[in-house]
C-alpha cells in the first residue's frame, strides 16, 4: 500500500513538474528558446526509464511541447526535435536477450550437473537452488522490461505521428526523413523480434505469464510501418522544402519492397506446394490457425502497400516494376489470411500492371 502511495506522488509530481517546465519554456520562448535542447534532454531522459508510467509522463510532455511551441520552431530546431524523437526511439528497443538465451545457461546448467561426482554434500543444494532463484528473478525482471519498453515504444511512435500531423506543413523532407528512419528502425527491430522463432517457443511456454500475444510486437510492428508509410507518401504529394535531394521515392520503393518481402516469408513456408525433387512428391501444406490469424492482422499494412505501389509516378511504376514482379507473383500463389489482400492485388493487376503488358506487346 506504502508502495502504491509512493508511486502516485511520483506520478502526480513528475507530471506537474514536467507541465510547468513545459509551460514555462512556452510562454518565454523568446528568452529561454536556446534551451531547447536541455528541456529535449530532459523529456527524452522520462522516456528512456523502464517505467511505464515515468516514461508515458515524458512522451506526453513532449507532445504538450510541441503542440504549444512548435510554431515557435525554426528549421533548425524542429531538426533538434525530431533527432530527440529518433533518439528515444532507439533507446528503448524492447530487449528479449536473456530470454532467448536462458535455453543455453539451463543446457550448460545440466550439462555441469551431469559432470559431478554422485557423491555431494547436502549443502551443495542451498547454491544451487540459489542460482535457480536468481535465473527466475532475472527472467521475471528481463520480461517485465521488455513489456514495459514495447508499451512506450507504441505510445512514442503514436506520439511522432500525433506531432507530424500537427505540423505536416512545418517539417522540411530531410526533418520528415529522420521520422521515417525512427519509426522504421522501431518497425525493424519488432519484425527482428517477432521472427524470432526461438523466442517466440520459449514466450508461448511461459504462457500467462508474459500475457502477450504471439507476434509479441506485431502492433508495433504494423504500426510502425504503416506510420513510415504514410511519412513518405506524404512526402511525394507535399514535395517541402529539400524534397529533390532527399530521395524519397527511393526510401518508398525499399520499403514496400521490404514489407512485401517479410509478408512473403511468413507466408510461403506454411504453404502447401506440391513439386517434384528427385522423383519425390512435395505436398502443400495448409497454414495452422496462428499463423492465419497473423497474416490477417498483417493483411492491411500489405494492402496499404500494394495501394503505395501503384500511386507511384508512370514512368516509376514501370522502372520499378520488375523488382516488384517476383513479390507479386509469389503473393499470388500465397495462402493468406483473408482475402484483403488478394482483393488489392487483383486490382492492382488490372488496373495498374495489366495496361504496363499490354502496352509493351
Amino acid at each position: 500500500m506504502v508502495e502504491l502511495d509512493q508511486d502516485a506522488w511520483l506520478y502526480e509530481t513528475c507530471t506537474l513538474a514536467l507541465q510547468l517546465v513545459v509551460d514555462l519554456f512556452v510562454n518565454f520562448y523568446n528568452t529561454v528558446n536556446p534551451l531547447l535542447r536541455k528541456v529535449l534532454t530532459l523529456l527524452v531522459s522520462f522516456i528512456k526509464r523502464p517505467h511505464q508510467s515515468l516514461a508515458g509522463i515524458g512522451i506526453a510532455a513532449f507532445v504538450r511541447l510541441m503542440s504549444n511551441a512548435g510554431d515557435l520552431f525554426s528549421e533548425e530546431k524542429w531538426l533538434e526535435v525530431v533527432l530527440s524523437l529518433k533518439e528515444a526511439a532507439n533507446a528503448t528497443c524492447p530487449d528479449f536477450w536473456y530470454i532467448v538465451s536462458e535455453d543455453n545457461v539451463l543446457g550448460s546448467h545440466e550439462h555441469n550437473s551431469n559432470g559431478q561426482s554422485n557423491e555431494v554434500s547436502a549443502g551443495s543444494d542451498i547454491p544451487h537452488d540459489d542460482t535457480e532463484s536468481q535465473r527466475t528473478h532475472h527472467l521475471y525482471a528481463s520480461l517485465s522490461d521488455a513489456k514495459c519498453r514495447a508499451a512506450v515504444q507504441l505510445l512514442l511512435v503514436q506520439a511522432v505521428m500525433e506531432i507530424y500531423s500537427m505540423y505536416r506543413s512545418h517539417l522540411s523532407a530531410k526533418n520528415t526523413l529522420v521520422l521515417f528512419e525512427a519509426v522504421h528502425d522501431v518497425a525493424s527491430h519488432a519484425h527482428l523480434i517477432n521472427s524470432n522463432s526461438t523466442l517466440r517457443a520459449r514466450l508461448q511456454e511461459f504462457g500467462q505469464m508474459t500475457q502477450m500475444q504471439d507476434p509479441p510486437l506485431l502492433r508495433l510492428e504494423n504500426e510502425s510501418y504503416q506510420f513510415g508509410l504514410t511519412f513518405l507518401q506524404n512526402l511525394i504529394v507535399d514535395k517541402p522544402s529539400s524534397y529533390e535531394e532527399a530521395g524519397v521515392e527511393s526510401h518508398l520503393v525499399d520499403l514496400c519492397w521490404e514489407v512485401l518481402q517479410f509478408y512473403i516469408e511468413i507466408a510461403c513456408p506454411g504453404q502447401a506446394s506440391e513439386s517434384s525433387t528427385r522423383g519425390q512428391s512435395h505436398w502443400w501444406i495448409p497454414l495452422g490457425s496462428g499463423k492465419r490469424r497473423e497474416l490477417a492482422a498483417r493483411a492491411p499494412l500489405v494492402v496499404a502497400t500494394l495501394q503505395a505501389i501503384c500511386s507511384l509516378e508512370e514512368t516509376s511504376f514501370e522502372k520499378n516494376l520488375a523488382r516488384f514482379f517476383p513479390l507479386l507473383s509469389s503473393l499470388v500463389s500465397c495462402e493468406h489470411g483473408s482475402s484483403e489482400v488478394q482483393v488489392a492485388l487483383s486490382d492492382m493487376l488490372s488496373t495498374s500492371i495489366g495496361p504496363v503488358l499490354l502496352r509493351s506487346c
